[in-house]
């Protein structure tokens, strides 16, 4: 069995919730195929090629797979990558008609269609917490019955459940073994080597350019959480993010794994994707005993009329007292940014780069508006002529497939050039990132991802 992370001309990160090309020096691995390993392994023997930290070609991979005897392989996909990653498939097909299965988050919103258009895919896993997929893989013919969290062919139909999934949910503790997790880094991180985990999936919340409000929020077993991080001590891994779209929502869970974590002794420093409107001091101490260091906020827009348009449900107000709240526990913040959205002027998207400006972070990411499968930003897009239906193909570090109105993809380019730019190279930021270095490897790190950060500016 292969599970597979296709080849790709840039540093790709198929994140499952959506895709993309590093905008500095950064990589972590797809959380589907983590996930996955340790499904698989209890009934088949795992091997993982992945084709972009190790920068292998196209033909290199079919060569691999060739050899390697499996029978199945499973391929996580996204926006930036998926022409390429099809074209790789079918050609895996016509070698050796092993059995094929797509994984991505972008496939319940387009699973019929795609199954019908790519007729060398033999099936669709929506669910990488699913154990059905083994019950896929160890049938010799077509099922007749649907499986959960797959979409699967029989006699030219298509066949899915429609039971819906548990809210919380339980996997077998990954293979991490299986990964070259020394490889991965993030300019976040603390020490290495680092890796991820995932203790939630989906989101509560509904904002008009995300993917993650759609798939509901589902919860891990705190203890199957527990069980892989001493894995994890035991492959000496000294840094986790937590990649949950939205580590912070429920404070009683975090709480409970913050001090399960303290009372285990263990010794990991991390970061995770955090909700602005869920913190707590409560929340914030047991985070910080058990070693958070830096959490990544999805900030978006400096317009408060931007942010009420896209459902955000938060404030400039709220997003400065909540940053208060973290700099005094010394927590650091990368806050996350969307440059371009419909409805934005030139105006609105000096407002942004201000807020990033005024406030006490660390990181800023500037992505493009993208209108990602399976979000109210893409209806939206469709309706209103500003996009055609067959653009599935884009990556939110390059140039805007958006034209709104009020400014030019041109015009969105260079204002998000402009806010990388004017973050960055201010001189109170840059001594205060000098002031932080602690060794050689910081400063190696910190000079990778600036040219990386420019090249793409």
């Amino acid at each position: 069995m292969i599970l597979l992370n296709p080849p790709g001309d840039k540093l790709y990160i198929r994140d499952y919730y959506c895709s993309f090309s590093s905008k500095a020096d950064y990589y972590w691995p797809p959380q589907d195929l983590i996930y996955l390993s340790g499904i698989l392994n209890e009934e088949y023997s795992v091997r993982v090629i992945d084709a972009i930290i190790n920068r292998q070609t196209e033909d290199d991979v079919l060569s691999e797979i060739e050899d390697s005897g499996a029978r199945a392989l499973i391929f996580t996909t996204g926006t930036a990558t998926m022409q390429s990653d099809l074209r790789l498939m079918e050609r895996v097909k016509a070698k050796t008609n092993m059995k094929i299965v797509a994984s991505a988050g972008i496939l319940p919103f387009i699973g019929h269609e795609f199954l019908k258009r790519y007729e060398y895919i033999d099936a669709l896993l929506l669910d990488f917490t699913s154990p059905d997929i083994c019950v896929f893989l160890r049938s010799n013919e077509q099922l007749d019955d649907p499986l959960q969290g797959l979409i699967t062919r029989k006699n030219g139909q298509f066949i899915q459940s429609t039971e819906k999934l548990p809210l919380t949910y339980t996997v077998p503790v990954p293979r991490h073994d299986l990964f070259d997790f020394k490889k991965y880094r993030i300019p976040i991180a603390r020490r290495f080597p680092f890796t991820v985990v995932v203790t939630s999936l989906g989101c509560p919340h509904n904002c008009g350019f995300c993917t993650a409000g759609a798939f509901g929020y589902r919860t891990r077993d705190v203890d199957g959480v527990i069980d892989e991080l001493r894995l994890l001590t035991h492959l000496r891994v000294k840094e986790i993010l937590f990649q949950d779209p939205t580590f912070t929502i429920n404070t009683n869970r975090v709480v409970e794994l913050c001090s399960k974590m303290v009372d285990n002794g263990f010794d990991f420093t991390w970061s995770c994707n955090a909700d602005i409107k869920s913190f707590n001091e409560d929340k914030i101490k047991h985070m910080k005993a058990a070693g958070c260091h830096t959490v990544s906020l999805g900030i978006e827009s400096g317009s408060d009329k931007i942010l009420q348009k896209y459902s955000k449900k938060i404030t400039t107000e709220e997003i400065k007292s909540t940053i208060r709240m973290l700099n005094a526990y010394k927590i650091r913040v990368l806050g996350y940014f969307i440059i371009g959205l419909p409805g934005e002027d030139e105006d609105s998207i000096r407002q942004t780069i201000d807020l990033a400006k005024q406030l006490d972070i660390d990181f800023a990411s500037f992505a493009i508006a993208t209108p990602d499968v399976g979000t109210p930003l893409r209806r939206e897009a469709l309706q209103k002529g500003w996009m055609r239906a067959d653009e599935d193909v884009f990556d939110s570090t390059d140039f805007p497939v958006l034209e709104t109105g009020n400014l030019s993809k041109e015009d969105v380019w260079k204002l998000r050039s402009q806010a990388v730019r004017e973050f960055y190279l201010r001189p109170s930021y840059l001594l205060k990132k000098v002031r932080q270095i602690r060794s050689f490897r910081d400063v190696k790190l910190a000079v990778s991802n600036a040219l990386s950060l420019f090249r793409k500016s």
